[in-house]
């Protein structure tokens, strides 16, 4: 058995550091040969800012922890993006208040250049700690307290994902009935402590079905006594997967069955931000333009309101005015009955505003508002809130958060007209989806999906 190594953290950060650093002076070289010297103390002060930045940021990012919980090369470049952006943040700001010493387009190409030597080198690094990983270093070796379903299934989701870092000595009977398992047995409870003190471990994991808080007690005593982290396997775990989540009230600690990140302070301060920002952006230089002349095609093309209103249920089943330009003739069944392919109410102008989501552009006054946020689930008529709500038990999950402009289930083909119960099912999913894994980047990509399926054209856009 060879040792843990716990060094990969400590490597990863010098290489990151390098790579700072590396890319700062090749950018700075590149743009500008001849004035390579020029400046060299704001430079070097610069220089000096945004390895300090790259320090606090990863480090309050969590980019250096073990990534054995989480893993994933993806999970590492999208925060790795992260502080990217702040880099070029603290490059602006920097440049705001002193006298210019870099080229205008520095700016621009040192973030792209970053992002490329970093998915380089964090590849290598990756494909070196997975060498060293099969080679038998820089694991964790556990033993298990308990041979249940839970301890199964936990060694089973080790040996098939061996970037993890983890190697399983075997398990300890707890006294229970013994079950069949492919774990080597290691002994009784009572041999634990011998064995702990003999071997190299580095965690105790209990998988004990209907473990007394006296007994975690008792465990936790003896592995303590020999200096070992320990760690329990929650009975409900693999019935709710990766879902929930462990949160304090005082003293009193609880578990979420479902994430939200859009419950943390430091997301919603984001996505609010974010939401002001670019509804604004739209209204100032877009909509300023843009709605006279929408509003003259719409009066002229047939009789009543620019503007068509309607009772839409929002966060936590609040409701709010939903805005859209009116695409269709004034009518009795608006209400109540959604719009379908061939839609006679629909008007000329008005076939053109859907398939081009123009008239869905009002709904960034709600979202100025705070009704509605860019990015969320479509919200629907209330005649189909009451209709959904009895064919699926979850429906009004996703009201939890702000609806949306746009939202994850259009972007995968669920917009428009549903034609069936399974067309509403597979939509709520995506929604509940989305709800539980919220990133800022999940919502840029939303938007950009978005813009890409309304210049491509889209099947339900009537």
């Amino acid at each position: 058995m060879k040792p843990y190594l716990n060094k990969i953290s400590l490597l990863r950060f010098i290489a990151d550091l390098t790579v700072v650093g590396f890319t700062y002076v090749l950018c700075i070289y590149c743009l500008d040969p001849g004035t390579f010297t020029d400046h060299t103390k704001a430079k070097l002060f610069l220089l000096i800012v945004l390895l300090t930045t790259w320090f606090f940021s990863g480090t309050s990012n969590k980019l250096y922890n073990e990534n054995r919980v989480k893993p994933g090369f993806s999970l590492e470049i999208y925060k790795t993006l992260k502080g990217i952006i702040i880099l070029d943040i603290a490059i602006v700001v920097v440049s705001y208040f002193t006298q210019p010493f870099l080229p205008y387009n520095f700016v621009f190409l040192y973030p792209v250049m970053l992002l490329l030597c970093f998915a380089t080198e964090k590849y290598i690094i990756n494909r070196f700690v997975m060498y060293l990983r099969k080679h038998g270093y820089n694991l964790r070796h556990v033993v298990i307290l308990g041979n249940g379903s839970n301890a199964e299934q936990f060694y089973k989701l080790v040996n098939t994902n061996p970037h993890l870092g983890y190697d399983i000595l075997g398990y300890f009977k707890d006294g229970a009935e013994e079950e069949d398992t492919s774990i080597k047995y290691l002994g009784e409870k009572c041999d634990l402590p011998s064995f702990l003190n003999t071997s190299i471990v580095n965690e105790v994991i209990i998988a004990t079905p209907g473990i007394t808080i006296g007994e975690i007690e008792e465990i936790t005593y003896m592995v303590d006594k020999a200096g070992i982290r320990v760690r329990i396997i929650p009975d409900f775990h693999f019935q709710f997967y990766n879902r929930y989540e462990f949160k304090q009230f005082g003293n009193i600690p609880t578990v979420s069955l479902r994430k939200e990140p859009l419950e943390e302070t430091y997301n919603k301060f984001t996505k609010r931000t974010f939401d002001i920002v670019f509804s604004l952006f739209v209204l100032i230089f877009i909509c300023s333009w843009l709605f006279p002349i929408i509003a003259l095609i719409i009066k002229s093309g047939s009789k009543g309101p620019v503007l068509f209103r309607q009772k839409r249920l929002g966060r936590d089943r609040k409701e709010f005015w939903c805005l859209k330009f009116r695409s269709m003739y004034v009518n009795n069944d608006s209400d109540k009955v959604m719009a379908t392919k061939g839609d006679r109410r629909i008007t000329p102008i008005g076939s053109f505003l859907r398939k081009t989501s123009l008239d869905e552009f009002p709904q960034f006054w709600n979202v100025l508002m705070g009704h509605m946020s860019i990015v969320g689930p479509r919200p629907h008529m209330t005649v189909q809130n009451a209709q959904y709500q009895a064919i699926i038990n979850n429906y009004l999950v996703r009201q939890l958060i702000k609806p949306g402009i746009t939202g994850w289930a259009q972007v995968n083909g669920y917009r428009g007209e549903i034609e069936t119960d399974l067309d509403i099912k597979n939509r709520v999913s995506y929604d509940i989806w989305y709800l539980e894994n919220w990133s800022f980047f999940l919502d840029i990509k939303i938007i950009y999906l978005t813009v890409w399926n309304i210049f491509k054209g889209e099947d339900k856009a009537y």
